[in-house]
This record gives C-alpha cells, sequence and structure tokens, in this order.
C-alpha cells in the first residue's frame, strides 16, 4: 500500500499524485475582517492512499477537506483530482460528515439505496442487490430493516457509511466521522474501515483530532497548524493490521507510541500559545 513514498513523508517520484494541492488558500468575512483558515497549503495525495490529516482546533483541517470535496472554493491556488481542477462536487468523491445523514423515515437499507437513486439507478433488484453488498461490508446485514431511531450511534456511522460506498466514490473524505463514539465502537469500526479501504482500493483522506486513530489508520499524517498550514507530513511505516495481536508485540508497541509522540511534539508546535485539545 505505500509502495513509491518516499523517507520524508511525501509520495516518490515514481507516484503520480491522485489529488494535487497547489497553493491553496480559504479566506472568509468576518465583522468586516478577512479572515484566513487555509493558507498557502500544497499537498499531494497518491492513489489508494489513506492519509490522516490533524492539527490544533481552528487549523483548517475540515475547511480543506470541504474545498477536495467540492462544497468549498479556494480563495487562491487550485486543487487537482485526476489532472482536473475541482470546480464543484462530483461522484468520484464522497464525504462523511460527522452528523448522520440518514433520513428518519427510511430503513436501512432504503437509506443505502438512496445514493443510487440519486444516480438514476431504477432497477429495484439490482439496487437492493447492491445496497445489500454495501450493507453486509460494514457488518449491518443483521439491522436492514430498522429506522435510524432503532440503531444505536456506531450502527448509524456504519449506514452512513454505506449510504456513501454504494456509489463507489474514488476518493473517501472523512471529516471526525468516529468522533462522540464510545471506545469499543471506534475500534471495531477502525477494522472495518481498514478492512473496506484495502477492498475497495479507495483514496482516503480522513480528520481527526485523535492521535492513536491517526497512527492506527494512516499512510501517511499531514499536520496542519493555526497558521492553515501543512508543517510537516509524517510517513507512517508500521505494518499492517495495525489492530489485534499486533498491538502486544513490543517492538511495534515502541514504534507506535514513538511516531506518536513525534506527531503529538508538531502538533504542540503548530497550536503555539494557542488551547490544544491533545
Amino acid at each position: 500500500m505505500t509502495e513509491g513514498r518516499n523517507n520524508n513523508g511525501g509520495i516518490g517520484a515514481d507516484a503520480e499524485a491522485l489529488i494535487s494541492i497547489k497553493g491553496v488558500s480559504k479566506n472568509f468575512k468576518k465583522n468586516g475582517r478577512d479572515i484566513t483558515v487555509v493558507n498557502d497549503c500544497n499537498l499531494d495525495i497518491g492513489e489508494n492512499e489513506f492519509l490522516v490529516i490533524v492539527g490544533p482546533t481552528g487549523s483548517g483541517k475540515s475547511t480543506l477537506l470541504k474545498m477536495i470535496a467540492g462544497f468549498e472554493a479556494p480563495t487562491t491556488g487550485e486543487l487537482r483530482v485526476g489532472g482536473e481542477i475541482i470546480k464543484g462536487p462530483g461522484a468520484d468523491r464522497g464525504m462523511s460528515f460527522q452528523e448522520y445523514a440518514l433520513l428518519p423515515w427510511r430503513t436501512v437499507l432504503k437509506n443505502v439505496e438512496l445514493g443510487l437513486e440519486f444516480k438514476g439507478g431504477k432497477n429495484e433488484a439490482e439496487n437492493r442487490e447492491l445496497a445489500m453488498k454495501y450493507i453486509d461490508m460494514v457488518g449491518l446485514s443483521y439491522a436492514v430493516n430498522k429506522y435510524p431511531a432503532e440503531l444505536s450511534g456506531g450502527m448509524k456511522r456504519r449506514a452512513s457509511l454505506a449510504m456513501i460506498l454504494v456509489t463507489k466514490p474514488k476518493i473517501l473524505l472523512m471529516d471526525g466521522p468516529f468522533n462522540a463514539l464510545d471506545s469499543k465502537t471506534k475500534m471495531t469500526l477502525h477494522t472495518e474501515i481498514s478492512r473496506i479501504w484495502e477492498h475497495e482500493h479507495n483514496t482516503i483522506i480522513f480528520v481527526t483530532s485523535e492521535l492513536d486513530e491517526a497512527v492506527k489508520l494512516s499512510d501517511r499524517i499531514a499536520v496542519m497548524n493555526k497558521a492553515g498550514r501543512v508543517s510537516k507530513i509524517f510517513k507512517n511505516s508500521l505494518p499492517r493490521p495495525r489492530m489485534g495481536r499486533a498491538v502486544l508485540e513490543t517492538d511495534f508497541h515502541n514504534r507506535f507510541i514513538k511516531l506518536r509522540e513525534e506527531v503529538l511534539n508538531e502538533v504542540k508546535a503548530g497550536a503555539g500559545l494557542a488551547a490544544c485539545e491533545y
């Protein structure tokens, strides 16, 4: 999964960037003043890469993700996918927000089928078969006929993920998707998203405030600072899988802790005197 990436945290010269971010800044108006949220950001992301973005609160992580999704336009600079400038949302990009996106009057199955309906799929049997494939993939087949009010937080998160996956996006953008979940559910979903990524060969860009989560999931970790810049990129060379028995091995554990501490130090440095939630 990490071939073509070099030792300084970038994708190697032999690896073509799927997503290219060049000189991107984003300003918002607040009380008549321009506020810079993302500032001269430069980043290349490879195909089938699992990139995790971390940084202090207000560093522009979510704004950058929304620009890649096409929901926000940069003030300056350019973002490209497959060489084409991003001009708005596209079927090649699916985004998972912190909030659940389920319609309360539809069952899990009908919610997952919704993405296919939006794409114009009219064959009910084919829609059901494809929806069931991804419901099974996220481990929710036992709840296929339940309504959102009957689901736990973790089940809602799985259903929301299936809704996105069924449309087969090449790029999966995830903004704090496992926030506010209990530790056991979160561990399960870490395993699921890793398995799905390896099976579906998506490129995943994942924003989180949890460094353990970042180290468990990533190929690389990009740290954004309070100025809205990518201050450093860490290559994660820990062997996969990174859950279960692997964490009991002394060498793995020591390397895990070392990388987490290096990322934490960079986050703290990037936060300056600002409050940091880590």
